[in-house]
């Protein structure tokens, strides 16, 4: 008669297996959530400072005041401002002229029949909260005119000057000095900076504060 021999598991070997195992969840689950936030956080700042360069460089080639906005409709088609909201929650890049050509006039935060929507960005990932010196009480936006600096729109308060995100992680060393948020700077001549060197974003040079 054949006999068969089942080989399996001692109870010593399965609980070496399953030790192993939660060393290694341990070990690799946050590091695969800090790597997780770090792009989240690279992605969202990358987006904005591209659509800046954006409307800087299309407000010097179309010789015309081209704004930044925060729009609640940015999906839709003909999407417009949202006056008195966040980026966050959403954004435009558009010419923004009050007037036809070849006299765009003043910025007036409002899609309107001179005008033509040039991008359009969703929300922010919820986790990223970000801040900006602008007046407390009115839109988050930045307008360039047609030499590229930057330029504020009658009755709306200033433009944005500095964005800061930031995350869960706050004031957090990623490795190597640096941050775990970002610092955007718009310099007076209009040409947005990233600052991610931990020295800078938490410095006393961020208006902001860091996180």
């Amino acid at each position: 008669m054949k006999t068969w021999h089942a080989d399996g598991f001692t109870l010593i070997e399965l609980l070496v297996t399953l030790l192993v195992a939660a060393v290694i969840l341990g070990v690799g689950v946050p590091n695969f959530s800090e790597f997780i936030a770090n792009n989240r956080m690279a992605s969202a700042a990358n987006d904005v400072v591209s659509a800046m360069h954006l409307a800087r460089s299309e407000a010097i080639k179309q010789r015309a005041n081209v704004t930044i906005c925060p729009s609640a409709n940015w999906q839709a088609l003909n999407p417009g401002c949202n006056n008195g909201g966040r980026l966050a929650d959403g954004y435009i890049v558009f010419v923004d002229c009050s007037a036809p050509a070849p006299n765009c006039g003043a910025p007036n935060l409002a899609v309107d029949a001179f005008d033509t929507v040039l991008a359009a960005h969703g929300p922010l990932p919820d986790d990223i909260a970000p801040r900006v010196t602008t007046d407390a009480a009115g839109t988050e936006y930045l307008s360039f005119s047609a030499t590229g600096f930057p330029r504020n729109a009658p009755g709306f308060g200033a433009a944005i000057s500095n964005l800061q995100l930031c995350d869960h992680r706050g004031n957090h060393d990623i490795g190597g000095g640096v941050a775990a948020g970002r610092w955007v700077q718009i310099t007076p001549t209009g040409r947005p900076q990233i600052y991610r060197d931990l020295t800078y974003v938490q410095g006393a040079q961020n208006p902001l504060n860091g996180c």
